[in-house]
Parts: structure tokens; sequence; C-alpha cells
């Protein structure tokens, strides 16, 4: 998908096509954003563009100061909402973004059926059928007590569903954000909730920090966090469900606002523990009066909490164990295990494949020069610039302090040297910010491709570090 960002006179602020797997990107005026616009009513986040669990392109409007359009539309701040090459959508009245299908890109028609939750609508489809058939056959005067036999079912067969589908997922899904999002929607499907969060400790900060919600409004979100700290908090410390109607939980000598007075009508709060140690908090609510969270739930929570913490914890690990703390790319050790793996896939299927590594040119003064705050902003900057690069198949990693990498999969030399020519260019293009000062940029690149010569990944890697080296002999900026 390209991304072009232009203002009211037709001036392009960006133009690219990063990667909106995963995380995607964040648009806004903070250093820590995929895409940096310092334009009058661009909010330090301002919107979040991302690919879902399903496959569709969504938009979120984080902290827009007022509001953004999608096709002339307003967009509920807080709310995700799916977009679609074409559509045309307006930051302030004088900042546009442009969703562009770029040339040869097919865009995958998402699948009618979903890999979750498989047991949970299967299963149900199936009971409904069954009873369907009895009606046609039994005098119309049994059909209440059918129906409720019926929901009973039905409620009975979501219960044991959730914990199919948990236990499926903590052997299927690795990518971390998706995991939340699978997460939350069985929450929600298997309780009746409205909205749902999960937060997480953060040991270095000792605190709990949300690392993903649901149905939430942005603007609701404070204050009814506010009001529900105390009982996250009792759950949390205690390491006790909580679930029922809010009445239950009011506090009279508590300071601040009870769940009851922000309008939460019914509430569950489930720990999430790792062996006895409390990791986090699965949250869940209600605002409607006719959807209460009752005690019923409270076992099968439990059940689903202790699954999705055993999947939440490992897939965390995963990530913190495979990326680079400072960039978030991938690190060396997952390079050299996607290495090993797509260079035998390449060798078995005969297919091409591609590296590309390089260094910063002159980074140690950088450090030096501009302090090492200055040279960690330096190398996000760089590793944001690959990661932009990067195709859905290709890998971006930090491989030592001012080395990175990026494998291309089916990708021939000409193809890698494209690449690296447009990496190159932005690099030396791209001024990074040091207080008052600008620090620019450049870097050496070498490239290596599959041949009759190459048997081994090892082989791949030496290549590629010697045209690195020549690159560098040449007087840096250069690609090899």
């Amino acid at each position: 998908m390209k991304i072009v960002i232009t203002d009211k006179s037709g001036k392009i602020l960006y133009e690219g096509s990063p990667s909106l797997h995963g995380n995607g990107i964040r648009i806004g005026t903070g250093n820590d954003c995929d895409i940096q616009l310092n334009k009058m009513g661009i909010a330090h986040n301002h919107l979040q563009l991302r690919y879902n669990s399903d496959g569709h392109l969504t938009l979120q409007d984080l902290q827009s100061p007022f509001g953004i359009l999608v096709n002339k539309t307003r967009l509920q701040p807080g709310l995700i909402t799916t977009v679609k090459p074409g559509t045309f959508i307006e930051l302030t009245d004088d900042v546009f973004i442009h969703l562009q299908i770029e040339a040869g890109e097919a865009i995958q028609p998402v699948s009618s059926e979903k890999l979750f939750p498989f047991f949970l609508n299967s299963n149900e489809s199936f009971v409904r059928q069954c009873f369907s058939t009895m009606r046609s056959k039994i005098p119309r005067q049994h059909y209440a007590a059918l129906s409720s036999a019926e929901g009973e079912l039905v409620s009975r067969i979501k219960e044991l569903a959730a914990v199919l589908e948990v236990t499926y997922a903590l052997n299927s899904i690795s990518n971390f954000p998706r995991l939340l999002d699978f997460t939350l929607e069985m929450a929600l499907a298997v309780t009746g909730g409205e909205r749902a969060m999960i937060m997480l400790f953060n040991e270095e900060l000792s605190r709990l920090e949300t690392v993903a919600m649901h149905g939430f409004v942005q603007a609701e979100i404070t204050n009814d966090m506010q009001a529900a700290a105390g009982v996250v908090s009792r759950c949390f410390e205690n390491g006790e469900s909580l679930i029922g109607p809010t009445p239950k939980f009011k506090q009279p000598g508590r300071r601040g606002k009870n769940p009851e007075d922000a309008g939460i009508v019914s509430i569950a709060v489930v720990p999430l523990k790792e062996g006895t140690a409390n990791t986090g908090v699965l949250y869940i609510d209600t605002k409607h009066t006719g959807n209460v969270l009752t005690s019923r739930t409270d076992q099968l929570l439990k059940v689903f909490a202790a699954q999705a913490a055993v999947a939440i914890n490992r897939t965390r690990m995963f990530h913190a164990a495979t990326s680079d703390p400072t960039t978030g790319i991938a690190n060396q050790n997952l390079f050299l295990r996607r290495l090993t793996e797509e260079f035998c896939r390449a060798q078995r299927h005969q297919k091409d494949i591609s590296l590309i590594l390089m260094d910063i040119d002159h980074f140690a003064t950088i450090n030096e020069t501009h302090g090492e705050n200055n040279g960690d902003r330096v190398l996000k900057e760089v590793g944001r610039i690959f990661k932009n690069a990067m195709r859905i198949n290709d890998l971006v990693a930090r491989i030592g302090p001012d080395s990175f990498a990026m494998l291309l999969p089916e990708t021939g030399f000409a193809g890698a040297q494209t690449a690296a020519a447009k990496l190159r260019s932005t690099l030396s293009t791209t001024k990074i910010r040091a207080g008052n000062r600008s620090i620019q940029v450049s870097g050496s690149f070498g490239i290596s491709s599959s041949s009759k010569t190459t048997t081994k990944p090892g082989d791949l890697l030496k290549l590629a570090e010697k045209a690195l080296k020549q690159a560098r002999k040449r007087g840096g900026n250069q690609v090899a």
C-alpha cells in the first residue's frame, strides 16, 4: 500500500510504502512516530494505520485535536474503522492522506473462513440448525421451552469453545499484537461484554500498562479507567476475580469515582498469572443495562485468563528475545535463524534470494559529537527507514552497533540493487534533530545474491560483507 501525504497546495510531505502489518505505523509530530509531520493541527500521536487480524486495513484516531475525516465522514475519536485503497483522509484542513495501490500490487481477498473463532462459530451454527430441524417436528406449544433450551445450550457451547480457541491460539499465534486482539475478541464473544482491555505489569516502571483495548471511545478512556482503577488494583494486588454489577464494588470511603459513577453497569476483572505471579489483568465491562456480567462466568474466565496468560507471556518473551530494544526491529539472533531458513527454502524451490548489509558511516563520531542519546535517535530513525522499505516477506534487522541487514526472499541481484539504492537515497537525505542542531546520516551498503557458488547461508553473508567493505573503502554513502 502506497501512502502519499500532501498539503493543500499539493506539496508532498511524505511518500512511501511502509509495512502496515504487526503494529502498523503511527503518524504525528512525536519523535517516536513512524511518520513525523511537523504541521499545524497535527497531534503528537495523531493516528494509526495497521492491518487487523482479519487482513483489513484499519485506521484509528489516536489524539487528533479536531477529528479526522475519512471520505468526508468524521471519524469518532478512539474508534477503529476499516479503510480501502482510494480512501481520502483529511488529518487537518491542510494535510491529506491518499491511499494508493502500487503497480503490480495485488490486494489479497480476505477469506470468509476465519481461523478464529472456528469452534465457536461452527458449533453454534450446528446447534441452531439442529434445533431448527426439531421445531419442524414438534407441536408449536413446545416452541418456547425448545427456544429456552437452545439458548442455554448455545451459551454452554460458547463457554467450551472459548477454552478450545485459546488453547488453539497458544500454539498458532506468534504475533504479539494479533494475539492480544484475539484474546479481547474471544473474551467479548464469550461474556457478552461491550468493551475489553488487557493491562500488563511493567517491571521497570512498577505499574500496569494498557497494551490492547477494544470498544473504547478515546474520549471516555481516562474518565472510565480512573473510575475502575480501584477494582483493577484490587484484582491485580490480591489475585482475585471480580465479576458482577458495579454497585457490588462501590467503595464509599474511596476517593474519586466508582465504576457505577462512570455509567458502567457491569464489570469483570480477572488476573493474568504466570505460575503464582500476577503479570497483568483482563478487564471487561458494559454500559448496557440489559447485559449484566454475572458470577456464572467466573470459572470460565479463570480458565480463559489462565490460557491467555500463558500465550501472552510466551509471545511477549519471544518478541523481547528476537527484537532489538533500541530500534524495535529484529535482532541478530532472529536474523541468523531466518537467513538459514530462507536460504534453504530458496535452494529447495530454486528461487532467488538476496541480502543487503549496511553500516552507518562515521557512527562513532556521531556518538562523540552529539552524545549517545542522539546516537540512539539515529539508530531508531535508520531502523524506521529500513522497516518502511520492507515488503511483507522481507526481514530487517539490527545485527551490530551500527550495522543493519535486509533479507530479500525471491529477489535477484537487480531487485536488491534497486532496494539498496532507495535506502541509500532516503538515508542520505534524512536529517535527524539533535536539540537545536540536525544530524546528517549516510550509510555504506553491500549486496549479495544467490548463485551457483553460494551453497550455504554463510556464503551469502560473506559475499555481502565483502561488498560492504568495498563500499566503505570508496568513502561511504555507496552501494557495492
